[in-house]
């Protein structure tokens, strides 16, 4: 049986599913790149965790839990708890834990519901598919085997050993072609290890350095080259050897997630952009775009929306009855997390997962549904032109099938569409638009810069139990360490506006100075990552600052 996966790695990796005497057998789907084709390491760990993981629904009432094995009765006493909410404030969040269509039937359903508010913006790639739009007016890459006419490859804080195996996987190919890697990065990732040349950077700087770039080739002008060189904090030997690889043509740019995460997110991607497209580079130039971009989506009007940033602020000001989460977990992915605590203890909350996760734990009602596993579903790479279709696998109930089911009880519509159903969107041609673009600096602060990354054992807003040990650390610069007087292994407390939370110190001299950086959407050794990171919007108003904001960093 031809399968996918939609957790949340770019790639979109294809696998053929096999049932076995005692469960399934998963293998990967023959690439160019790879004859014999491969699962990626967290696929492999999450099928595990996903098919049939022994959870049940179950509902909280006057402190008393009771547990619903059977999807029927679950089915039902949920369509008798959202009864009671028919005419009161609902506020509907849907999250990634499946990148694949067919997740869209919880929109249909809840915007039926009469005061039911939905959320515009994300933590993901709101901010580089803004930079896109606006820079070319669609949302497309060109074809990833334009890579293969290139000379040289950029990554700009892509770190695609972790978090695009199969990319790493076509890279490491390329490589062996004769390809020139360069990875620019703060922090040096596994993927260095593929590089010919890593190149350190200050967070938030990847823009500037395109601007710089552009000045000293004379194609753009009103900026002190040596300024924004010193800017970067890239040595003038690497700035001159990245200036000569892109003077010589045939230069591949591949931008990574992390950058729009800054405050001038949108503004680094544009400048990358413009930099391509300028020294003649325009089809070779990617980001990790939407999964869903070709296929029109199901239509959805809710009465009214809160933005990403004001979400949890809404929860805790008692804005709504009934706070409806499906497949996300803001508690542990998203900035402020004590914000969060505090709206989810205030207001009644419905979450719809395959996992229990730190935001179920708040949960009044838990509907368990059965995963990308249970759906069958079609999807889009974030990355190379394929797509895939896949067959439902196991026997329990998927996300489509919940919904459906509960708008028949309800008396709501829900038509669940087969692919073929769904129109294609047009794909147009990008054409660079964008005339006059400012330059925007990082943001100013005191203490350190801190990052967050994805470990390449789990995905980003999912762990099993126990994973986090040995991973509740941060990194620091050796020199950064030593004036602090701190030494690996000492507990240290990462402090932020909004809070802050306790690690294990790892020094090492793979990071920038004053920038630290720790494993996201895991519990630290007391309180968590985004604790410390308050709500922020990006520069294009539709992203969240996940990186970059300043915090202060104390020996215990």
């Amino acid at each position: 049986m031809n399968f996918f996966c939609s957790k949340d790695c770019p790639d979109l990796c294809g696998v053929k599913a096999t049932v076995t005497s005692d469960g399934y057998k998963f293998s990967g789907v023959q690439e160019k790149w790879s004859p014999t084709g491969f699962v990626c390491s967290k696929f492999k760990v999450f099928a595990e965790r996903e098919i049939n993981n022994g959870l049940t629904s179950w509902q909280v009432i006057d402190n008393v839990k009771t547990e619903y094995p059977d999807n029927g009765t679950a089915i039902e006493k949920m369509a008798e708890f959202l009864n009671e909410f028919k005419d009161k404030k609902i506020l509907y969040m849907r999250g990634s834990g499946s990148l694949a269509y067919n997740m869209c039937y919880w929109d249909v359903f809840f915007s039926q519901f009469p005061d039911c508010a939905g959320t515009t913006g994300g933590p993901c790639d709101e901010t580089g598919g803004d930079a896109h739009e606006e820079d070319f007016g669609v949302l497309l890459n060109p074809p990833a085997s334009n890579l293969e006419k290139a000379r040289t490859i950029i990554l700009y804080g892509k770190n695609a050993a972790v978090s695009s195996q199969h990319l790493y996987a076509y890279l490491k190919d390329m490589k062996k072609k004769g390809r020139k890697i360069i990875y620019i990065d703060p922090v040096k990732t596994k993927t260095s290890k593929i590089a010919d040349k890593y190149i350190a950077i200050n967070p938030s700087c990847d823009g500037i350095l395109a601007c710089a770039l552009l000045c000293a080739m004379g194609l753009e002008s009103g900026h002190d080259i040596n300024s924004l060189i010193s800017k970067t904090g890239v040595s003038s030997a690497d700035f001159e050897l990245l200036l000569s690889e892109i003077s010589a043509g045939q230069c591949a740019h591949i931008q990574g997630f992390g950058i729009q995460r800054h405050a001038n997110g949108m503004n680094a991607y544009q400048w990358i952009n413009r930099l391509a497209v300028k020294t003649g580079s325009e089809d070779m130039l990617y980001y990790s775009h939407s999964s869903k971009r070709l296929w029109t989506k199901q239509k959805t009007t809710f009465k009214n929306y809160i933005h990403v940033d004001k979400i949890a602020e809404s929860l805790a000001d008692g804005n709504f009855d009934l706070f409806v989460n499906a497949a996300a977990n803001p508690a542990m992915t998203y900035p402020d997390t004590n914000l969060w605590t505090r709206g989810l203890s205030r207001t009644k909350t419905l979450v719809i997962d395959t996992n229990n996760t730190e935001t179920s734990a708040h949960a009044d009602f838990f509907l368990k549904v059965g995963g990308m596993f249970s759906q069958a579903d079609f999807m889009g790479s974030y990355f190379f032109p394929h797509s895939y279709t896949r067959e439902k696998l196991t026997d329990e109930i998927s996300d489509s099938e919940a919904a459906a089911m509960l708008a028949a009880r309800l008396g709501l519509k829900i038509e669940v569409k087969a692919e073929a159903e769904v129109p294609r969107k047009e794909q147009e041609n990008r054409k660079y638009k964008t005339a006059e673009l400012p330059l925007i600096m990082p943001e100013e602060g005191e203490g350190f810069k801190l990052l967050t990354s994805s470990h390449h054992s789990y995905l980003n807003s999912q762990i099993l139990p126990g994973m986090e040990k040995g991973r509740q650390v941060v990194f620091i610069n050796e020199k950064d360490a030593e004036e602090l007087g701190i030494k690996t292994g000492d507990d240290v407390r990462v402090c932020g506006k909004t809070g802050g939370y306790k690690a294990e110190a790892v020094v090492t001299e793979g990071i920038v100075r004053q920038t630290i950086m720790s494993w996201k959407s895991i519990p630290m050794k007391d309180g968590c990552v985004n604790s410390a990171i308050r709500n922020k919007l990006t520069d294009s108003g539709n992203g969240l600052v996940l990186y970059g904001q300043y915090v202060e960093v104390k020996k215990i």
